[in-house]
C-alpha cells in the first residue's frame, strides 16, 4: 500500500480540511461547522487513506448505541464510503472496510451500512446480507384534534441549548433508540423541523408536507403518550409515518421500508432482529 492510512483525527486541521473537501465533492456536504459548533465527539472515526496532506478514500466509523427492547446494544454503522475519482480503481475503499471490520467485528454487537443502489453487489463480498427494515403509518380521521405545538426558532440559542439539554438526558421513546447527542445535532442544529408540546414537555422532530406529518424522533425525559403526540398537530393532518418504530403498532400500517440509495446492509446475526421483530433504524440513526 503506497498510501498511509490514518484514523481518528479531526483535530488535525489539514487532514479535516481535506476530508470535508472530499466528502464536499461526493455527498455535497460536510462536517465542518459540526465540528466548529462541538458535536464531533469521539463516536464519529473516520478512517482514511492519505496521499500526502491529501485525503483520497474514506470509509467512516459511526459508533452507534441502542436500547433494542429494552437491551442495551453497541453496533457499528459504515459510512461516508468514498474514493477521489483520480484514485479509483485501486480497491482502496476495499483496504479500508476490510480492515474496519478486522477491527470492530468482536468488538460490537454487528456492524451495518446503508448502501447506495449503484454499489449493491459490493457490500456482500465483505459478508454483509441485506436486510429488511419495517415502517409504521397510519391515516388520521378525527376532525377535532387541536393544534397545541409551537414550533422551536433554534437560531435563538437558548431555545437551542434548552432543547439540545433534554437530548442529553432523554430516554427512549420507542422500541429501538439510539443514544447518539451528537448525531442528532447533526441532524437538527441547522433545521427547521423542531416542534415542542409544552403540555407533555416534550419535544419533536418531524416534517409536514400538506397533510402528512412525518415525525422523526420524540425527545423527552419521560415516557410520553405517543397519540397525544400525533393529535397535537392538529385536525389538518390526515397521515402520519414514523421514523422510529412504536411500542405499541396497534392501529398502524407495517411495510417493507423502501428509500432510494439506502438498502439496509448488516453483519452479524445479532442484527437480524431488526428484520425479525419488524424495526427500523431511526431516520436520525443515519450517518
Amino acid at each position: 500500500m503506497k498510501y498511509i492510512y490514518i484514523k481518528n483525527y479531526k483535530d488535525n486541521d489539514k487532514l479535516r480540511k481535506s476530508l470535508n473537501e472530499l466528502t464536499e465533492k461526493t455527498f455535497c456536504f460536510n462536517f465542518e461547522k459540526w465540528y466548529s459548533n462541538g458535536f464531533w465527539g469521539d463516536k464519529f472515526i473516520p478512517h482514511s487513506l492519505v496521499d500526502g496532506d491529501k485525503v483520497v478514500a474514506n470509509v467512516s466509523v459511526n459508533l452507534m448505541d441502542f436500547e433494542m427492547d429494552g437491551e442495551k446494544k453497541r453496533y457499528i454503522q459504515i459510512g461516508t464510503v468514498m474514493t477521489d475519482k483520480d484514485y479509483r480503481g485501486q480497491g482502496l475503499s476495499r483496504y479500508l472496510i476490510e480492515v474496519i471490520i478486522d477491527e470492530y467485528k468482536e468488538k460490537s454487537d454487528g456492524i451495518y451500512l446503508f448502501g447506495n443502489d449503484s454499489v449493491l453487489s459490493f457490500y456482500p463480498k465483505f459478508g454483509f446480507v441485506k436486510s429488511k427494515e419495517y415502517q409504521y403509518s397510519k391515516n388520521i380521521y378525527c376532525i377535532d384534534n387541536v393544534k397545541k405545538i409551537e414550533q422551536v426558532d433554534i437560531s435563538d440559542e437558548v431555545k437551542w441549548e434548552a432543547f439540545f439539554d433534554v437530548v442529553k438526558s432523554s430516554i427512549s421513546n420507542d422500541r429501538f433508540t439510539m443514544n447518539n447527542p451528537g448525531l442528532i445535532a447533526f441532524w437538527t442544529r441547522w433545521s427547521n423541523s423542531i416542534y415542542y408540546l409544552p403540555e407533555e414537555d416534550t419535544y419533536i422532530i418531524a416534517d409536514i408536507k400538506k397533510e402528512q406529518l412525518f415525525i422523526k424522533q420524540i425527545v423527552a425525559k419521560h415516557k410520553v403518550n405517543l397519540e397525544a403526540v400525533i393529535n397535537s398537530f392538529g385536525n389538518e393532518i390526515k397521515k402520519v409515518t414514523l421514523g422510529f418504530t412504536p411500542y405499541d403498532g396497534t392501529g398502524y400500517d407495517v411495510d417493507d421500508f423502501h428509500e432510494e440509495d439506502c438498502t439496509l446492509f448488516i453483519l452479524g446475526k445479532d442484527l437480524e432482529n431488526i428484520e425479525n421483530n419488524k424495526l427500523i433504524f431511526q431516520t436520525l440513526s443515519h450517518a
